[in-house]
């Protein structure tokens, strides 16, 4: 909470003793009641500016500003105060779980209270109550299929936390459609490296370079999400949580969010993309065809499985190799799509 500090009035009544001032004579100087200066020197009454600069006057050496300062720093720490007994009174275990103080906060030595604020100080928010209006258009509908709310909102904020230690230079580098446009094929280029680290180190530097951010942040508990796109200081960002930290599944979700950028963007707007492929948002559904289509054309796609041994993994990856894709993101469409089990042809996916 910071020092104690007493009531101006306390303060302002050492000047006038050390000066041998009494309350009586302070009041014909400066013409009000006795009884306003005894509220004032005893902590009852607020210093007003107008007081402040009467009393510059009798004290000449005190500045009316030093009072007013001073009177501030006071009522500032009353609202702590009040504050600390506000967030006593809630239910902060409840609190805790919903936001997820322990992954948030984790190692850090905090009270219940202390985390609290700063989860609140984190959302943007003056009351946990608010929490959905943290994120820029206040909306949380898409987050119907994407967990729990609070998990998805706190999610988010904590990628908005790292957009810019994860993210060098970038101010500099104004968004260019037409740039990420051009970069599309050495996009997919670098989607097809299976060291999934390395692959999305050489995505950001890319994105970077067309002025778009590229932020990971491990999910946290209850939070099914697989990627984000939203605006930061003007820029995209896409957020990506490596949910099941497939390479398949990451990189749809990064390829996901892209198509929500290319075709949809609006700079007031957050898109979510949670576990579930299947979506009955026709934006959403315009992403993951896009998606699709990144990876493996569409037409390809059906003669493939009209011609082809899909449940043979050799011809998984040789049809992969001629799509310029992985062999992983071949098998990740084949399951999603029922053609095989999701148990079929897992090694393929990284």
């Amino acid at each position: 909470m910071g020092a104690f500090l007493v009531p101006t009035g306390r303060i302002i009544k050492e000047y006038l003793d050390e000066r041998g001032i009494s309350q009586k004579d302070l009041a014909h100087r400066i013409d009000v009641s006795e009884k306003h200066i005894s509220n004032l020197l005893n902590g009852k009454t607020r210093l007003t500016e107008d007081m402040a600069l009467k009393l510059e006057r009798v004290m000449p050496d005190v500045s009316a500003g030093y009072w007013l300062n001073y009177e501030a720093k006071y009522q500032e720490y009353l609202a702590r105060e009040k504050e600390q007994e506000w967030l006593e009174g809630l239910d902060l275990k409840e609190i805790a779980e919903r936001f997820h103080f322990k992954e948030v906060f984790k190692g850090a030595k905090m009270t219940l209270v202390e985390q609290a604020v700063e989860m609140l100080k984190m959302l943007g928010v003056s009351s946990f109550d608010q929490y959905r209006f943290a994120l820029p258009n206040a909306a949380i509908e898409f987050m119907q299929d994407g967990g729990e709310p609070e998990a998805v909102v706190v999610w988010l904020k904590l990628c908005e936390d790292e957009v810019e230690g994860q993210n060098a230079d970038l101010d500099s580098v104004p968004y260019s459609k037409r740039n990420l446009e051009r970069t599309l094929d050495k996009l997919k280029a670098i989607a097809s490296n299976p060291n999934l680290d390395n692959s999305l180190k050489s995505c950001r530097k890319l994105l970077n370079s067309v002025g778009v951010y590229l932020v990971e942040v491990p999910a946290v508990r209850n939070c099914k999400v697989r990627g984000a796109l939203t605006t930061y200081k003007g820029h995209p960002a896409i957020y990506i949580s490596r949910r099941f930290k497939f390479h398949d599944y990451v990189w749809f979700a990064i390829i996901h969010e892209l198509a929500h950028l290319l075709l949809h963007y609006n700079p007031k707007e957050t898109y979510v993309a949670v576990d579930d492929l299947a979506s009955s948002d026709e934006k959403d559904d315009e992403a993951n065809d896009f998606a699709r289509a990144f990876f493996v054309n569409p037409d390809d796609y059906k003669g493939f499985i009209g011609s082809a041994d899909i449940h043979d993994a050799g011809s998984v990856r040789r049809f992969a190799k001629g799509q310029g894709t992985t062999a992983g993101m071949v098998a990740s469409f084949l399951q999603h799509d029922g053609l095989i089990e999701y148990s079929e042809l897992s090694m393929l996916r990284k």
